[in-house]
């Protein structure tokens, strides 16, 4: 796992509304047959912060539901959202990689106790 310093940001009740609202109409444009550039790029949000996040979680949630739950094998992933295979993969492995993370701060948290 590469080592990166990650930064939660805390967001606002207004931006939370966005991220919920714009992450139903970006899946929904995918339902519709939309690319996943194009549904990321129909979406209207003038913090490009914002955007980006949510771009990179509405990925992330993709490869969830279809590759894991689905079993949907990547390629056809990235055909479907016409996507190159290399997208997929670094944000699938970025996925990973934020589980681990909040796993080990929820497990730094609670206390290691005795193993």
């Amino acid at each position: 796992m590469s080592d990166f310093n990650f930064v939660f940001k805390e967001y606002s009740d207004e931006d939370n509304k966005i991220y919920e609202d714009v992450m139903k109409k970006i899946m929904q444009n995918i339902k519709n047959g939309m690319s996943f550039r194009e549904a990321v790029d129909s979406i209207d949000i003038k913090d490009n912060e914002l955007k980006g996040f949510i771009e990179d979680d509405a990925l992330k949630i993709l490869i969830a539901e279809l590759c894991y739950v689905s079993k949907i094998p990547f390629e056809e992933l990235a055909d479907m959202l016409k996507l190159p295979l290399d997208t997929i993969r670094t944000a699938n492995l970025e996925m990973l990689e934020d589980i681990a993370l909040t796993l080990n701060n929820s497990f730094n948290k609670e206390g290691s106790g005795n193993a």
